[in-house]
């Protein structure tokens, strides 16, 4: 009865969208988990297919002592500041994440909660994943479609975490629980940003991010994803390459302006030696934007980024030099 008293609530916070596919099967793997959750948040995003109606069969259907709270809006706020809002009215010491409609692992929140709780200073936790498609066939790991390099798995092993999401995001919000604690310093969820990385930026800032190697969840991809995991194949590099300059300067600036807030007010949780990353970062971002026009004249700038490691340090190395080499004005 102690242990049971002293087990930390944990809520499930779910965003949903025209979800009524696969959002039975989801729900079914949360109420079944080893460890069950206190409530479920549901967030509707404004459905125009059954969504909600599926989810209140799940909910009356299920036996397990859970609260429930389930909410829609008419206009939808895109998935970012939806989980922003279903966040807010989280009541869980700990907070899972959940897509509409991947698949979880039975032992997915005791394995992360237990991380999460006994590890000092944990803010967030997550965990690889096997892509699953539209009729649950089974493909690649999560890790292995985002092409997770040696050096990136060395620093989410090691607990410098943010030397890797300085260069990109490797934390999928799917996988991930958090802390309550968490959205004292990571909420509102600023401009350009996406939830899941916004929350692993900031806890990373904290050295406060865990990475569990398990196959805890069965990632589903299809053709409804609104975000989604997508290997560097080469139409999707093509792609890349094909976007201006400009647009791809004007999305680091916003995307900025949150990091270049932090470094300057430098709140007490933020260490010196992380706000001068994030400055470094900022100005880096700022430098590639005032590239020369002609592509030739890009060349010593670019190289001499190379040499001071900028591009290792603040970039994804040799993609983004090419990229920078690449873009058209």
């Amino acid at each position: 009865m102690q242990e049971e008293a002293e087990r930390p609530t944990l809520s499930v916070v779910m965003c949903t969208f025209n979800g009524e596919r696969f959002v039975a099967e989801q729900l079914e793997s949360i109420l079944t988990q080893t460890v069950t959750p206190d409530e479920i948040i549901i967030s509707d995003d404004g459905s125009s297919d059954s969504t909600l109606a599926v989810v209140d069969k799940v909910r009356q259907a299920s036996e397990v002592p859970v609260r429930w709270d389930i909410q829609t809006r008419e206009n939808p706020l895109g998935p970012a500041k939806n989980f922003e809002s279903a966040l807010k009215r989280a009541t869980g010491d700990v907070i899972a994440l959940a897509d509409q409609d991947d698949v979880w692992m039975p032992h997915k929140l005791e394995t992360l909660t237990a991380t999460l709780t006994n590890t000092a200073g944990t803010l967030l936790v997550h965990s690889d994943g096997r892509l699953i498609d539209e009729a649950g066939r089974r493909g690649a790991t999560l890790m292995k479609t985002l092409a997770l390099t040696r050096q990136e798995k060395q620093h989410l092993r090691s607990g410098r975490a943010i030397r890797a999401l300085l260069k990109r995001n490797v934390v999928t919000g799917a996988t991930m629980v958090i802390s309550r604690k968490l959205l004292d310093t990571a909420l509102p969820i600023p401009d350009g940003w996406v939830h899941d990385e916004w929350l692993a930026v900031i806890a990373a800032l904290q050295d406060g991010v865990v990475f569990n190697e398990g196959l805890l969840i069965s990632y589903r991809q299809h053709s409804g994803n609104v975000i989604g995991a997508q290997q560097l194949a080469p139409a999707i590099a093509q792609e890349r390459l094909a976007e201006s300059r400009t647009a791809f300067s004007a999305r680091k600036a916003l995307r900025n302006e949150a990091l270049a807030a932090l470094a300057m007010q430098q709140p007490r949780w933020l260490a010196a030696h992380h706000a001068e990353a994030l400055r470094a970062k900022v100005d880096f971002d700022a430098s590639r934007a005032k590239l020369p026009h002609w592509h030739l004249a890009r060349v010593f700038p670019v190289v001499q980024s190379v040499l001071a490691g900028h591009y290792r340090n603040y970039a994804r190395g040799w993609i983004d030099v090419i990229r920078d080499l690449s873009l058209r004005s």
